[in-house]
């Protein structure tokens, strides 16, 4: 496997062909499909739900419902392999305590829509430091992996500390993984028009100092800072 890693503007890494099987990431992509309205009346109905995000909330993006329970089997086991098989405090440095939520809480599967022209774009963001649930835990690192083999570099995750542009290329069967702090801001412009931008993500985290609650925040978008 090859890996690229970058220091600025903040910490990441990529790993090429993370999956030892590709045929489970097609198997994972083609899962996406299972994923409907919950619409019981819809012809897109399905036992698994997209939570639907528009314009107004920053973004136009599909996540998963939270919750490993609401994840077709295909995608699951391959959240499972990232948390199982990587581990962000050896290959980082950084870090001696973090672990990965294998509850998939947060992260799961991301679509970023614009096959039927929905526009999908995902807006400059820091993600919330404490987890939904346990919130004695810090995020820590999020790890991405590369679903769509169809892509450009509209795909390409922007990423700013406050100062400095950097970018975190997308390319099939890639996990991409960043160090997460109150700067670690991310997001694209609008994808390319007739594409749809699948990711599945896995969080990692650490138990929270007295320190580290005094610094959390809350999710939060900024779209004053610029793609480049």
């Amino acid at each position: 496997m090859k890996i690229t890693r970058i220091d600025n503007p903040y910490p990441a890494i990529s790993i090429d062909d993370f999956i030892p099987s590709e045929a489970m990431v097609r198997a994972a992509s083609e899962s996406f499909n299972e994923v409907g309205t919950g619409d019981s009346s819809s012809n897109e109905y399905s036992t698994f739900e997209w939570v639907r995000y528009g314009g107004d909330d920053g973004q136009v993006q599909y996540c998963s419902k939270l919750g490993r329970e609401n994840v077709p089997t295909p995608a699951l086991l391959l959240l499972d392999y990232i948390a199982t098989h990587f581990d962000p405090n050896k290959i980082f440095g950084l870090t001696g305590n973090t672990f990965p939520d294998t509850s998939h809480f947060g992260g799961g599967m991301m679509l970023t829509p614009n096959s039927n022209n929905e526009g999908g774009y995902l807006g400059m963001h820091v993600d919330a430091t404490a987890h939904g649930i346990h919130t004695n835990w810090k995020r820590e690192y999020s790890a991405i992996l590369c679903l769509s083999e169809e892509y450009d570099s509209s795909f390409d995750l922007r990423i700013h500390n406050g100062k400095e542009h950097g970018t975190i290329p997308y390319k099939f069967n890639r996990l991409n993984v960043f160090k997460c702090s109150n700067n670690s801001w991310h997001g694209l412009p609008e994808i390319t028009r007739g594409m749809d931008r699948k990711t599945l993500g896995v969080m990692y985290w650490s138990k929270m100092t007295d320190e580290d609650k005094k610094t959390a925040v809350k999710a939060k978008f900024n779209n004053n800072l610029e793609f480049k």
